[in-house]
């Protein structure tokens, strides 16, 4: 029995665990090798392996995440045999490579679990160990002649495993095909191992060899696939069979992704993400009938269970289907998918359009997404070199219902706290700065995703980028958008409904003012100010009003919401400002009579009158402000300078200040979390403006 007592750590900058981590970060970066949570590495050193946690990336792993354990206990559980692994088997049991892990233990590495395949890692006698899910190389793996591809390529210079269970069984089949391989070669052992559906192993005593065989191993198989005509990289056809007429793949998408969204979200639950990919690389393939037997015949790798789903979707609707029929046609093929896989799919499959990749976050879409798109070239690979292999119905049985599979994929997509507008998806215009970013930044606090649609699309892109980078990757996104014009806000809606799936939330905020009296102002300026606020709301109406009536069809429980940002101008006249005013009662008109309207498609619109935003560049612009447009005005007698102008405004409000861009959020999340009110037209005003 080993005293653990007696062994001794290396400390965190030790060279050999330095090594490990610019391993690990080398090949996790490289989507290539690895995408998600998925792959493992470790590195050995005084009978201690220190090994890479479930559920974190290879690309961000540090040395303080690396898990200590006491290699000798766990070769004795490997190599006294017995049934252990049966327990795993049982749904929701603790597996016993967990269990054992916990008894050696040497360190709590932030509390988090070891990856469960710490056995083969503790069993390969090499310093370094690095498993990857590497895309190339499973084109062989995944392949129904994968040994013999294997054997020819590579001979006895590398290890096939056929595909077991991870965990223990595992590492049990891998150390009796070494010893055997052993027996029967004299050796050295293999330091590549070949694992049937699943990935590759290679293990050296330097980060240097471990680089080196991983090219080799990439480098043959690369060739191998270049004779059978597959260039790997190589995009193929650009547009397909559906995808031929733009136009009408981007109505089908902007139908397709918003019933998703309804259709596979719980009762109770926010409408998932959905988020759509052309996938022109593999768009000969999957209309081929390989590619439709791929597809049907399910996941080829723990990894696409994980993160794609056992069983796509394939949603193959006619060629001539209109847009407005899809949804029906849609809610069918999902019934009958369901009916017989006894689950709903994360992945949609759309020959001639693309995929669909839907899930709770982006982080968790996005990378169903990737992986899937793997999967698409490993399917194309294999089926080159010879033909994919699935896995079977109880190898998938089991992944489904393994507890450290379901502790990984919780572990990798955890996005944080949920807030007030977490799962929802808005749209706003105007949005780079003013009250357009302050509301984009509220909402993305309570947990939200927001699309920063502007003119000004280097700043909205820049703006956007700063709340992903505080509230994490996907949370935030922009679209160049000029609101006066109907195909620029047609295609900046449709590239949101690609991305997110759909739009809970659209706040029309984008807006211009030009002060000036009645007989003065010049027409242009007129005609700016009205087409702005008053056209460019009913633009963006127009333009997510089907996406969100198609969520409410699939979903109707599911409400839409459409917030106008108007004025309290809106609901009062005034003075020398009579275009804006104008506009902004129009404003009022338009979202009486839209949520009239629109309330039989399950569609809320409100409007959120706010009193003046001192602090925003409409009023203390220094050059263009309106603090400095009514000083020159004589807005306000007597006074000379534009402090006093802003002094005078604030004496009107009973709150003593002006509005801020909070104050509006709080508002909008009023009339999301509401299901009664609509057409409504709200002051925010800090009592200078009151309803009566």
């Amino acid at each position: 029995m080993t005293d653990l007592t007696e062994l001794r750590l290396l400390a965190l900058d030790d060279p050999l665990i330095r090594d490990a981590v610019a391993m690990s970060q080398r090949f996790g970066r490289d989507p290539e090798y690895t995408r998600g949570g998925g792959g493992n590495s470790s590195v050995k050193a005084g009978g201690v392996v220190y090994i890479k946690p479930s559920g974190v990336s290879l690309a961000v792993i540090e040395a303080e995440d690396l898990v200590p354990l006491a290699t000798a206990p766990l070769l004795e559980l490997l190599l006294e045999g017995g049934s252990e692994s049966d327990e795993a088997r049982i749904p929701g049991a603790p597996d016993p490579v967990m269990r054992a892990a916990a008894k050696v233990r040497l360190a709590e590495a932030k509390g988090r679990r070891p990856s469960v395949e710490l056995m083969f890692h503790s069993l390969l006698p090499e310093t370094f160990v690095l498993h990857t899910h590497a895309v190339v190389p499973n084109a062989v793996t995944c392949n129904q002649q994968g040994q013999a591809l294997m054997a020819d390529l590579f001979g006895d210079e590398a290890l096939w495993v056929p595909y077991t269970d991870p965990g223990l069984p595992l590492a049990r089949a891998i150390h009796q095909l070494r010893e055997a391989h052993l027996a029967r070669t004299g050796g050295p052992a293999p330091r590549i191992t070949f694992m049937g559906d699943h990935g590759i192993i290679v293990s050296a005593d330097t980060i240097a060899e471990i680089a080196q065989l991983n090219e080799h191993v990439m480098d043959t198989v690369k060739g191998a696939l270049e004779k059978h005509g597959i260039t790997v990289g190589a995009s193929g056809r650009a547009a397909a069979r559906i995808a031929a007429d733009e136009a009408r793949a981007q109505a089908l998408a902007s139908t397709i992704a918003p019933t998703l969204r309804g259709l596979l979200s719980a009762a109770g639950e926010p409408l998932k993400l959905v988020t759509y990919d052309p996938a022109p690389a593999a768009a000969d393939y999957l209309e081929s009938d390989d590619g439709n037997d791929a597809v049907r015949g399910g996941a080829m790798t723990p990894d696409q269970i994980v993160y794609s789903g056992s069983f796509p979707l394939l949603f193959d609707p006619p060629a001539d289907v209109d847009p407005a029929e899809a949804p029906a046609l849609l809610t069918d093929a999902l019934a009958a998918h369901v009916e017989q896989h006894g689950a709903q799919p994360i992945i949609t499959v759309v020959p001639g359009l693309g995929i669909f990749a839907a899930g709770d976050s982006w982080k968790g879409v996005s990378t169903a997404r990737e992986v899937y798109l793997d999967c698409l070239r490993v399917y194309e690979g294999a089926d080159a070199l010879g033909r994919v292999r699935a896995l079977s119905d109880e190898e998938r049985g089991f992944i489904e219902h393994w507890e450290v599979e379901a502790y990984r994929k919780n572990a990798a997509a955890f996005d944080g706290a949920p807030g007030r507008f977490a799962g929802k998806v808005a749209f706003i215009t105007g949005a780079a700065q003013g009250f357009g970013l302050g509301i984009a930044q509220g909402l993305a606090r309570e947990g939200g995703t927001v699309v920063l649609a502007d003119l000004h699309a280097e700043l909205a892109a820049t703006e956007a980028a700063a709340i992903e980078a505080e509230h994490g990757a996907g949370q935030a996104w922009s679209v160049a958008v000029n609101v006066t014009d109907e195909a620029s806000v047609k295609d900046a809606v449709a590239a949101t409904v690609e991305r997110y799936g759909g739009i809970d939330l659209f706040v029309s905020n984008a807006g211009v003012l030009r002060a000036g009296g009645v007989t003065e102002q010049p027409l242009e300026e007129f005609d700016f100010v009205t087409s702005v606020n008053y056209r460019g709301y009913f633009l963006g109406v127009r333009a997510v009003a089907p996406v969100m009536a198609a969520q409410h069809a699939a979903r109707p429980d599911i409400l839409g919401d459409i917030v106008e940002v108007n004025s309290k101008s809106g609901l009062v006249g005034s003075k020398r400002n009579f275009a804006y005013a104008g506009s902004k009662f129009g404003g009022v008109g338009l979202t009486q009579s839209f949520a009239l309207e629109l309330v039989e498609d399950g569609i809320k619109v409100n409007a959120v009158c706010p009193g003046n935003f001192y602090e925003g560049p409409l009023w203390s612009d220094p050059e263009s402000g309106l603090f400095v447009q009514y000083l020159r005005e004589g807005k306000i007698p007597g006074a000379t300078t534009v402090e006093e102008v802003r002094a005078a405004y604030e004496a009107k409000v009973p709150m003593g200040r002006g509005c801020t861009p909070d104050d509006v959020v709080e508002a909008i999340l009023y009339f999301v979390a509401q299901q009664y009110e609509t057409g409504q037209a709200v002051p925010v005003t800090g009592g200078q403006v009151m309803l009566s």
